[in-house]
């Protein structure tokens, strides 16, 4: 993702905006810079459409021109006021966002100047595209998407057939405790390209050795298991580990069944005996 890329995303489908040079100055403007002007006077932005297309790249002195961090709620403001609501699905889907997807015009555009903050601030001219997954981040954080209690996909389905340990684990400082799930696909539809993620791991203190586990391809009626591994660290209490099926764009495959894999931790500190001997 550069600017020329995220500008023709939005620029298209924006209201009240029709200069391709005249947004790019706006958009300068909105985030803090007065690199270019807000609304250059007629035929004097041929830079600036030359940094929309591409031909002149975003350099280390445009770049330098933003305040650090750049003026979100300035910025978020200019999207909320020129991203309508027939123009929303668009650009949300120029972004890799489907069009079935629960549309929330702040969150989106809050993934916007998050990823525009990238564009201006990272050293390198490409930088990850992150919209689609921070809008979804965005939206389970938020809760909205907790109103879908049907599984993505029509017919999908599963089950949890079995899970060792059985119990809760009951662990102590640093160390590190296998759990197993085995679960069948009881639905219609393949599992093809699907993996498990560790949906909270940014709010449990436990850490699993690896976040996400791709899952094999699993037809209707047969079975999968599922193995983590997980490391206690060093806080006291009792956690849990939520692990969630998505697709291979990162979709939740059964958001109906947001706790269906879930293991639980109790760490404990328990003093090394031999050193006090």
């Amino acid at each position: 993702m550069n600017l020329s890329e995220f500008s023709k995303r939005i620029h298209p489908n924006l209201n009240g905006i029709s200069s391709q040079g005249h947004f790019v100055g706006a958009l300068f403007n909105a985030a803090g810079s007065k690199f270019f002007p807000i609304q250059p006077s007629y035929g004097t932005d041929d830079y600036q459409r030359k940094v929309f297309s591409g031909a002149r790249k975003l350099n280390k002195k445009m770049k330098d021109s933003f305040p650090k961090p750049i003026d979100v709620e300035n910025l978020k403001t200019f999207f909320q006021t020129r991203i309508g609501e027939s123009s929303l699905p668009l650009i949300m889907s120029n972004f890799g966002i489907p069009k079935d997807e629960i549309q929330n015009q702040n969150l989106f555009v809050n993934a916007l100047c998050t990823q525009f903050q990238n564009i201006v601030s990272e050293a390198a001219n490409e930088v990850e595209d992150i919209v689609l997954a921070e809008y979804s981040r965005l939206l389970r954080e938020s809760g909205i998407e907790t109103v879908n209690l049907f599984p993505f996909y029509p017919g999908d389905n599963l089950q949890l057939i079995s899970e060792h340990p059985a119990q809760n684990h009951v662990v102590t400082f640093y160390e590190e405790f296998d759990h197993q799930w085995i679960i069948k696909n009881t639905g219609t539809v393949t599992w093809i390209d699907r993996s498990f993620e560790c949906t909270n791991q940014s709010k449990t203190r436990i850490r699993p050795k690896k976040t996400k586990i791709a899952l094999p391809k699993t037809g209707p009626g047969d079975e999968a298991c599922l193995d983590v591994r997980i490391d206690a660290r060093h806080f006291e209490g009792t956690f849990e580990a939520i692990w969630e099926m998505k697709d291979k764009t990162g979709r939740l495959c059964f958001p109906d069944k947001s706790k269906a894999l879930k293991l639980v931790a109790k760490v404990i500190n328990t003093p090394d005996t031999a050193a006090e001997v």
